[in-house]
Formats: structure tokens, C-alpha cells, sequence
């Protein structure tokens, strides 16, 4: 029976009412840590989850994020700035959107419009002074906890993995995909704008070097079947990618891509793709946004239509 070691603890963050969709960690130690808080709609059942263990974000120090995209670090303004003992670590090319989020406030408002509030909530800006950048390749002390910075491009160019010393430990955000609980099948989570497959390929690489004895996933929990989880991921990545580049090449409309994604979606999930399993799938990762990163990620490439 795999388990987790007793100080890095799972937290529903209870996105929007519902379980199991985005998930924090607790890393305790002399200094408390929340790794991926979410977004700042969450904060009163994150409040809830640390409540069941003993503490109030006052026990919190520090706030460590994979990357800065909504569902993973859209709460750390928010948190910053009620608890000013708390710092930030986060990756060096993040900087910029933190300390002045209107470019990132304004992309995101492009794709979700008027939802911004609902599904996500504020995204406050951040002092330089309470940010610690990394760039991955170093050691990371908090307090007494150790972990190993990893440069991690490929879902976004600002991404980073951690892993945790001496357990093994892998955060990784959303480098490893989208697996909900008590499930096998793994999806891809190819969000624009900085989709980079071969960057990925390398950084999972880098990854099964490390051979981590979990991988902490955002969506959602964590898995212990590592190599196999990665070669999943792999292989979808890249049958997702050439089926996009195919239909783009054929001139395929946008609506029709959609519609064939999900159906292949559907047929990847195999036995699992019952109305329950395609449910929970549904609310843990976007066919569209996925569709959305990889026509992006072709548009670079492919030669421009005559």
C-alpha cells in the first residue's frame, strides 16, 4: 500500500463546491509550507482542510508554486498580502506577471471573460521584496525541508518541479498530466500559450532520472506507478499533438477539431470513459484549452497556409 510520508499532506482545495479538481500540498516542518494553493476563490476551504490538521494560514510560511497559472497560484497574491511573514518562491520568469499581473490578467480575461471572478477570483500583485526567484538546478532550504529545484519547461515555459529530500517526493504540478483519483488513464493538459513538446519530452526525462517515489499532481493527488504513469502521458502528448497537426493541415474547422478531440478523449479512457469517469475527467482538465495550446504550439511550426 503506497502512501505519502506523514508531513506532506493533500488538501481539497474544493474548487467551486466540488472535491477532488485541484489539489494543495501541506509540507510541515519548522516552516509550515503550501505548495500550489490554487486560486484565491478556494481560500475558505483551504482554511478548512489546514483546520483539520491544527492550523490557520498564520501557520503558513512560505508558498511555493509549480507555475503561475490561475488554478495553481492565483491565491498567492492574496495570501501575501494578509500574512506579511509569508514569502513566495517561484520561478525567475514568473517575476514580471507577479509584481505586475495586467498582462497575465488580461490574457486570461481573453479566454475566460466575465467567469474571471467566479472561477478564480483576485489576483493582487506582489512586492518584489517577498518573492524568491529560482531557476532550477539549485537546493531549496525552508526552514528544515530540503528540495531540489527542476527546471521543468514544456506545459509552461515558467515551470518548475521539486523534489522533496531525503522522501523523493515529486511535485510537478501539471508536468506529469491529468489523472483523477482511483483511476489509470492519464490526459494531457496543453493549455496555450507556451506549450513546447520537445522541451517536455526532455524535462519527463529529467523527471524519471530523479526516480521519484510519488509525483504530487495538481489534478489530482498523488501517484506511485511512475514509469508507467510517464509513458501514458508520453504517448498522449504526442498522439493529441499529431492528431491536431493533421486536422489543421486538412483545414479541419476549429468546432469539428473540437469534437474529435473529446471523442478521442473518450476512446483513450478505454473502460474507464463510463459516464462517471468522463465526469470527473470533465471538471479536471480542459479539451478545449488543451486544443486551444496545441493548434498554438502547430501555428509556430507548420509552414504558413498559402
Amino acid at each position: 500500500m503506497h502512501a505519502l510520508p506523514p508531513t506532506i499532506i493533500p488538501l481539497d482545495t474544493m474548487h467551486l463546491g466540488r472535491a477532488e479538481i485541484i489539489c494543495c500540498y501541506l509540507v510541515r516542518g519548522t516552516v509550515n509550507i503550501l505548495i500550489d494553493p490554487g486560486p484565491t476563490v478556494v481560500l475558505p476551504a483551504l482554511a478548512e482542510a489546514l483546520a483539520v490538521h491544527g492550523l490557520t494560514f498564520a501557520d503558513i510560511g512560505a508558498i511555493v508554486l509549480t507555475h503561475i497559472h490561475l488554478d495553481h497560484g492565483g491565491a498567492a497574491g492574496t495570501l501575501l498580502d494578509r500574512y506579511p511573514h509569508m514569502t513566495l518562491y517561484v520561478h525567475e520568469r514568473a517575476l514580471t506577471h507577479l509584481v505586475d499581473p495586467t498582462k497575465l490578467i488580461t490574457s486570461a480575461t481573453r479566454i475566460y471573460g466575465d467567469q474571471m471572478d467566479v472561477l478564480w477570483g483576485e489576483f493582487l500583485a506582489i512586492p518584489a521584496a517577498r518573492i524568491v526567484t529560482l531557476n532550477g538546478g539549485e537546493p531549496l532550504h525552508i526552514g528544515d525541508q530540503r528540495f531540489t529545484v527542476i527546471a521543468a519547461p514544456g506545459h509552461a515555459i515558467h515551470h518548475l518541479m521539486y523534489i522533496h529530500q531525503p522522501t523523493n517526493v515529486a511535485f510537478v504540478g501539471d508536468m506529469a498530466g491529468i489523472r483523477m483519483p482511483g483511476y489509470r488513464y492519464v490526459r494531457p493538459a496543453t493549455p496555450p500559450p507556451d506549450i513546447d513538446l520537445e522541451a517536455w519530452d526532455a524535462t519527463l526525462q529529467t523527471l524519471r532520472h530523479h526516480t521519484p517515489s510519488a509525483m504530487c499532481l495538481t489534478h489530482y493527488g498523488p501517484v506511485f506507478d511512475i514509469e508507467p504513469h510517464l509513458d501514458a502521458l508520453h504517448a498522449a502528448n504526442w498522439r493529441w499533438a499529431e492528431l491536431v497537426r493533421g486536422w489543421m493541415l486538412a483545414g479541419i474547422e476549429p468546432s469539428e477539431q473540437l469534437r474529435l478531440l473529446t471523442a478521442q478523449a473518450t476512446a483513450d479512457m478505454g473502460a474507464e470513459a463510463t459516464e462517471q469517469g468522463i465526469s470527473a475527467y470533465q471538471k479536471g482538465a480542459s479539451i478545449t484549452m488543451s486544443l486551444q495550446g496545441l493548434t498554438r504550439y502547430w501555428s509556430k511550426r507548420l509552414p504558413p497556409t498559402p
